[in-house]
């Protein structure tokens, strides 16, 4: 092998000696800092939940269901997506079923026109071919109950929320009829409403 070719062979070796050293120097820097926001990253969680459950322990009342869903979805989430990044936005499961519902011009629910009148959640019409109209919910029905909830004190929008969700899904609705003695109970199935693009 000439001088010329052992220097041009010596040079090949070199450059590959070189790229494989700063290749495992890199890469162990590289996993060394993911390791290291790994651990960061575990510390973090574990403090929320630390403090988390600090409050649970601590707060006046028991924090469950919807309170517990609250604290997660409208405090925790959207506050760390206000420091990290303040152009997205965060929506729970409900919100964002409301949204393509919007997006689509349909929903899922039981398919009535509510109106509230002296304190009161009235029935103003079942749409023809829905769940409501099926189980022979009448115009001028009070809706007293929604799964259980009373209605008093809450508005139309707060009533509608809880007869809409997942298509196939039950809901129990309990009226008040005139020339009734007893309330009227009855087991709704969601299914799909579709509206009109006018409203």
């Amino acid at each position: 092998m000439s001088s010329r070719a052992r220097r041009a062979f010596f040079a090949v070796v070199l450059f590959f000696t070189v790229c494989a050293v700063t290749g495992t120097v890199l890469q162990r820097r590289v996993g060394a800092q993911s390791q290291t926001d790994q651990g960061q990253l575990r510390d973090s969680l574990k403090s929320f939940t630390s403090v988390y459950a600090l409050v649970e322990q601590n707060y006046a009342e028991p924090i469950v269901g919807d309170k517990a869903d609250a604290a997660i979805y409208d405090g925790a989430i959207p506050g760390m997506l206000r420091v990290l990044d303040p152009h997205s936005s965060f929506h729970d499961p409900k919100d964002y079923a409301r949204m393509r519902e919007e997006q689509h011009g349909r929903y899922y629910g039981v398919g009535m026109g509510i109106l509230e009148m002296d304190s009161k959640i009235y029935v103003v019409e079942p749409f023809e071919n829905t769940p409501s109209f099926r189980a022979g919910i009448h115009p001028g029905d009070v809706l007293t109950m929604v799964d259980g909830k009373s209605t008093d004190g809450m508005n139309t929008e707060a009533v509608s929320k809880e007869l809409r969700g997942p298509k196939g899904t039950h809901v129990q609705v309990s009226t008040v009829r005139e020339g009734q003695a007893k309330p009227l109970l009855f087991d709704l199935v969601r299914d799909e409403i579709p509206t009109p693009p006018w409203t």
